[in-house]
């Protein structure tokens, strides 16, 4: 049995740079103006506040620290709304990095759970901006990590997905999805000479190079697949074969199961709620859509 560790949760937010998404900085300045276009941010900052959001606000273990990491060419008005949505979150903290790698920006966030002399260990998640994880999350991560040795990989393989209904209308479905080594909460332990952050590593591969422990036992997450997901591939036939099953004559049973899972591991959600932010975040189209930060 190790010590209580210290538990980062590390969450990108629109950072303009050098990470495992499709976008690259580039000398003229394009990628630069599709990362802050006013309405994908609008839509970012909707679900974020929908969404992720909540679902840290609601953990029934709050002793955890969160990294926000955005980039200092961020424009001042999207600063503004993400700093006073920070301010939401005990243990928050908001970055804007100069840096262009990733590895870099969230360097210091790692040497510094490491403690005195960087010797001591400590346990770093993942978590898009457009996702969520359970309200047991960071208990359940802090149970099953007390036993594992420093560059094991913990994965929650067992989550909801949140796709849209057609293929050619921005309504939502949800059901239940498990798939191994998935981003969302992907967790990994730090310690002696292992002293990595969770996007430090092309996730689906880590079992190739690491020990990975895996907790299927509850709904660990929720995932969204929406018209501005910053992913290189939006799989397409994995979808149209979901959109096929959840609204097939079964597609009531999967509405129960989501519900349940919703009760236990989302409560501040229900299903009808989840199912309809992907059209209200369609209708977004700029920060005047959205309610101000208090």
């Amino acid at each position: 049995m190790f010590e209580d560790r210290p538990i980062y949760g590390h969450i990108r937010f629109s950072f303009y740079g050098v990470t495992d998404t499709v976008e690259r900085p580039d000398e003229d300045g394009s990628a630069l103006a599709r990362l802050y276009d006013e309405t994908r941010m609008a839509r970012r900052f909707f679900l974020f506040e929908n969404l992720t959001l909540p679902s840290l606000i609601h953990q029934t273990d709050g002793g955890f620290k969160t990294v926000i990491m955005s980039s200092d060419v961020m424009p001042d008005r999207y600063k503004d709304r993400l700093s006073k949505l920070a301010e939401r979150l005990p243990g928050a903290v908001v970055e804007y990095s100069p840096h262009r790698h990733g590895d870099q920006a969230f360097h210091r966030f790692v040497i510094e759970a490491a403690g005195y002399k960087v010797r001591g260990s400590s346990v770093h998640f993942r978590l898009d901006d457009d996702d969520a994880v359970s309200v047991n999350y960071i208990s359940r991560l802090r149970h099953v990590s007390r036993v594992l040795s420093p560059s094991t990989h913990i994965t929650f393989p067992t989550g909801i997905f949140l796709f849209p209904a057609r293929p050619d209308a921005p309504d939502g479905v949800s059901m239940m999805q498990q798939r191994f080594l998935t981003a969302i909460g992907l967790a990994t332990v730090n310690g002696g000479g292992f002293h990595k952050n969770p996007y430090q590593m092309m996730h689906g591969n880590v079992w190739t190079r690491w020990p990975v422990v895996s907790d299927p036992t509850f709904f660990s997450h929720i995932r969204t697949q929406h018209f501005e997901n910053d992913t290189v591939l939006r799989q397409d036939k994995i979808i149209g074969a979901l959109q096929r099953e959840r609204t097939s004559r079964r597609g009531h049973r999967h509405a129960a199961v989501v519900d349940k899972a919703l009760a236990v591991n989302f409560p501040w959600i229900d299903r009808e709620t989840l199912d309809g932010l992907l059209a209200r975040c369609d209708a977004v189209r700029s920060l005047d859509d959205l309610p101000p930060v208090a």
